[in-house]
């Protein structure tokens, strides 16, 4: 990374996540540095579950209470695809996850380091191409949850 680089941005490629929030999440960063991410929710008031599928819904209200439960970790959307990080908490790890855990893996990680995480809602776009996350990532996703406990 160059010298000068403050913040790493993380954006799903299927457009559920819009970029247009992304000035308004280094804002976030930049008026409290106390605050090591910020996240895009979904789940707001403009949320509509249709879009989402109730199965998807439920399994990630699961994971969010489990990772709070077990890890400390207050999101209401923990596995979102749209997050703006500090460099300087992102320059010494090293993760472990290999799939689509690593958010909980990074969720973790952010607030280990002392940081706090902050939430904006987001709106939700229809997803471009075919969904890739099945049932059997959200074990995955709930073993990095445990492996994470067990590390403390």
């Amino acid at each position: 990374m160059n010298a000068g680089t403050r913040y790493v941005v993380f954006i799903d490629a299927d457009y559920k996540y819009p970029a247009e929030y992304v000035p308004k999440m280094i804002e976030v960063l930049e008026e409290n540095p106390d605050v090591g991410m910020v996240t895009g929710n979904r789940f707001n008031e403009s949320f509509d579950l249709k879009a989402m599928g109730n199965a998807y819904y439920t399994d990630n209200r699961f994971l969010a209470f489990m990772q709070y439960l077990l890890n400390g970790v207050k999101l209401r959307e923990p596995l979102t695809g749209l997050r703006v990080v500090r460099w300087e908490i992102l320059r010494d790890w090293k993760p472990k996850a290999k799939s689509f855990d690593v958010e909980a893996e990074l969720n973790y990680y952010v607030e280990r380091n002392g940081y706090r995480i902050k939430e904006i809602p987001i709106r939700y776009c229809e997803r471009l191409g075919e969904k890739k996350l099945k049932l059997k990532h959200g074990f995955t996703i709930l073993g990095r949850i445990l492996s994470e406990k067990l590390q403390l």
